[in-house]
């Protein structure tokens, strides 16, 4: 992991706009706790990419130069290129989402708007969804949701393991799930069992409209088949779970289970 270099306004027209790399400027404060962990993944995602591109921290305290390009939190991400503003991070990106913004700037990424997009965003969900199934699983005590929720996870974990190979080959590199599952100190919120089989509801939906665009895009014809096969298998899913939320509804069971940590991370996923 690397240190970013500090700069000023006055440093900041030659080692920013008049540089011949790509530039990535953290704008932070000294006194910002989350401007420290947003240094740390910055100087994580930094390391295979020292010799393409440069990387600085502009401190607001003692510059203005931010108020240039619209900084409205901190901290917040600015990408350079050619002496202009490329991008812009301001929602504390994970080190992942910051290597992906890297690959664009440095334009070795065309993921963004080819299947690779469409099969990481399908892979992310069966990997939130296998996880909350998992704790559903493990945390029911309802014997016959317990056994219908451990299904469903060994469902999305055998349709992690078909996609991750073919990512793989589209990508270039392992899949990595886009953002941790349970966020560190995150306090658990109430979370009943017929709450979980609406959670798992619309997992299911947004699962089965992925799946559905991805048998559309530019892919082969033999994995169309495979695509078609795995949007069977997620309609036979969501047909049993909203055959499970009825048969919770009428048993009555919204106590049935603990409250998962997982709750407030898996409702970002539908903001």
């Amino acid at each position: 992991m690397i240190k970013l270099v500090e700069i000023n306004d006055t440093q900041f027209n030659t080692l920013v706009l008049k540089a011949s790399l790509p530039v990535l400027v953290e704008c932070a404060s000294p006194e910002c706790i989350i401007c420290k962990t947003m240094a740390a993944r910055v100087g994580e995602a930094a390391r295979d990419y020292l010799d393409q591109m440069l990387f600085f921290r502009l401190n607001v305290n003692e510059s203005r130069r931010w108020q240039d390009y619209g900084v409205r939190v901190i901290p917040t991400l600015l990408y350079f290129k050619a002496g202009e503003l490329a991008a812009k991070q301001e929602t504390f990106p994970e080190t992942e989402e910051i290597q992906a913004q890297i690959r664009v700037i440095l334009g070795r990424d065309s993921r963004s708007d080819g299947p690779e997009a469409e099969l990481k965003n399908a892979m992310d969900l069966e990997h939130a969804a296998a996880q909350f199934y998992k704790y559903v699983a493990a945390n029911a005590r309802n014997g016959r949701s317990k056994e219908r929720f451990r299904h469903l996870q060994h469902q999305s974990v055998a349709h992690l393991e078909i996609l991750g190979k073919r990512y793989k080959e589209l990508a270039g590199e392992p899949y990595r799930p886009a953002e941790k599952i349970v966020e560190p100190g995150m306090k658990p919120h109430g979370f009943s069992l017929l709450g979980a089989m609406k959670m798992a509801i619309r997992l299911e939906e947004k699962l089965l409209a992925y799946y559905k665009k991805l048998a559309k895009s530019r892919i082969k014809p033999a994995e169309k088949e495979l695509f078609k096969k795995i949007i069977k298998e997620e309609s036979l899913h969501l047909n049993a779970v909203q055959q499970e939320k009825t048969y919770a509804q009428r048993r009555e069971m919204e106590s049935s289970m603990e409250a998962p940590e997982q709750s407030s991370w898996l409702n970002k996923v539908f903001e």
